[in-house]
């Protein structure tokens, strides 16, 4: 758990700082499955606040190199026209007005909004929201 490494300088009041190097690998012992963080801390005579202070800093610089959207497959269908029967139209009408009671939904996931109209299949608005929790 130890890592090797000297302050890259000392202040005059005692304050040390560290390369980027030796911080990189501090954290990357932090990130070890099962590791204490306080312990990787201790075991390289750092404060546990400053060792999560940098464990946060790479997680926050990680979240914003990770945030690329990724865009689901749409496919757009254009209806075809054709002749129906009366009773075939009696029920499309039908099935119009169903789909128009439908209502909207309003979603916010942290700074996206998501509205919705209509029917929505469960499986797609699944994966949708799904997505934008991982890129929160």
């Amino acid at each position: 758990m130890v890592v090797a490494g000297e302050p890259v300088r000392v202040t005059r009041n005692g304050r040390r700082y560290f390369s980027k190097a030796h911080r990189a690998a501090v954290v990357a012992k932090c990130l070890v499955r099962g590791a204490s963080l306080a312990a990787v801390a201790l075991a390289n005579g750092l404060n546990a606040n400053l060792v999560r202070k940098w464990v946060r800093q790479r997680q926050a610089r990680d979240a914003v190199t990770n945030t690329a959207a990724k865009l689901l497959p749409v496919t757009i269908q254009t209806e075809q026209p054709r002749v129906l029967s009366e009773r075939a139209v009696s029920r499309r009408a039908a099935a119009r007005m169903r789909h128009t009671d439908a209502g909207s939904m309003q979603l916010r996931v942290g700074a996206i909004e998501l509205i919705l109209h209509g029917t929505v299949d469960r499986e797609q608005l699944s994966l949708v929201l799904e997505a934008l929790l991982r890129a929160q």
